[in-house]
């Protein structure tokens, strides 16, 4: 008989190899449960969103998504006008069927807490480019998100400032991670890097996508958010700053944030001061739209101690494949890296795969 967490596990797969959105993976999860393949879309509806007169509205709204990337593995379903659920339900237990785990006849479940193990890797200092976005990868910081999650808790929203490539933005992800543990209050993290955004349209369409709402702005979407309680996660703030912004989008954020009970609450990243940042809300006689709802926190470099136990977690790593967990650093090829990466995360990541990568070489070579 099927365990119910083989197929719990594999729709979360499916959830992440098509990127679907927090939303969306919500709605997707939901929908497909085994309890709900034999009920209709008002009543998978109704189960997701509540029994509300736009449930189904919103939930149409998602599935769409969610039926638009799965085309990578089902181009089929493009061609489909009507009703795709029974359509897709079918092909996903197709594939389900072939899954690895299940013919290789496994008993336990591989996934924890909705998070995918990641493969063995042959060099442990990764990723060298991008942020970090898988959680098994991702270190220290620990009094950094403290503080952050006590300033939310507290009500006030949370500017990181700190200089490029620092780790702003795998800081923003690991919080979006933890936020369901760690926020008093419940909120749906919704993170978004504004460089895929080129103007306040586009801003509000994603936002209004990820609640599962119609486009809107202004007075209709303050309503529309009223009983949503949401954390707001910004990345790359500069690109506010940019033709296509105005100071309206702002202004609304900072509405929508304001109060303890308020439907958004803001944590954004940028390399300068907000008050820097916006100077033209100063120009026009206004104060900063942040000012007063985001408290600043500077994003420091690593300290030597920081960049020690840093490496020493690279290498004990249990992802680490199993022959390649002797090698060590010496102490002088330890030093030599923590200066010249002068505590830059990013810099001390690509220097320590370098060095590994050398060492490897060596083990070819025996």
């Amino acid at each position: 008989m099927e365990s119910w967490y083989w197929w719990d596990d594999f729709l979360k797969i499916v959830a992440v190899d098509h990127q679907l959105s927090s939303t969306e993976t919500k709605t997707f999860l939901s929908s497909f449960l085994r309890d709900n393949l034999n009920k209709n879309d008002q009543e998978r509806a109704n189960f997701v969103y509540g029994e509300t007169e736009t449930s189904k509205q919103s939930y149409k709204k998602q599935m769409g998504g969610v039926y638009k990337k799965l085309e990578k593995s089902f181009p089929q379903i493009s061609d489909l006008n009507n009703d795709k659920f029974p359509v897709v339900s079918g092909l996903l237990e197709q594939k389900y069927k072939t899954w690895e785990p299940i013919n290789q006849g496994q008993t336990q479940p591989i996934i924890n807490n909705s998070s995918i193990q990641s493969d063995i890797v042959g060099n442990p200092f990764i990723p060298i480019n991008g942020s970090i976005n898988n959680e098994q990868f991702f270190f220290g910081r620990t009094k950094e998100i403290k503080r952050i999650f006590e300033t939310l808790n507290s009500g006030s929203s949370v500017a990181i400032i700190g200089e490029r490539q620092i780790g702003k933005s795998s800081l923003l992800m690991e919080i979006s991670r933890q936020a369901n543990t760690l926020l008093l209050q419940p909120r749906e993290p919704i993170y978004l890097n504004l460089q895929d955004i080129h103007d306040d349209d586009d801003f509000y369409q994603f936002l209004c996508d990820s609640v599962g709402i119609d486009f809107c702005k202004g007075y209709r979407l303050s309503r529309n958010l009223k009983n949503h309680r949401l954390l707001l996660i910004l990345d790359e703030l500069e690109k506010m700053t940019w033709d296509g912004f105005t100071n309206n989008i702002r202004g609304q954020l900072r509405g929508l944030a304001e109060g303890m009970n308020a439907p958004l609450r803001l944590i954004v990243a940028a390399c300068t001061s907000l008050d820097q940042l916006f100077p033209d809300s100063q120009d026009i006689g206004m104060t900063s739209p942040f000012t007063g709802i985001c408290i600043e926190y500077n994003l420091e470099r690593w300290n030597e101690q920081t960049s020690r136990d840093f490496i020493a977690s690279r290498l004990n790593s249990p992802l680490l494949k199993p022959e390649y967990q002797t090698i060590t650093f010496t102490e002088d090829e330890i030093t030599e890296l923590i200066n010249q990466s002068e505590g830059h995360p990013r810099k001390l990541m690509a220097l320590c795969y370098q060095t590994f990568n050398r060492y490897l070489e060596k083990l070819s070579c025996v």
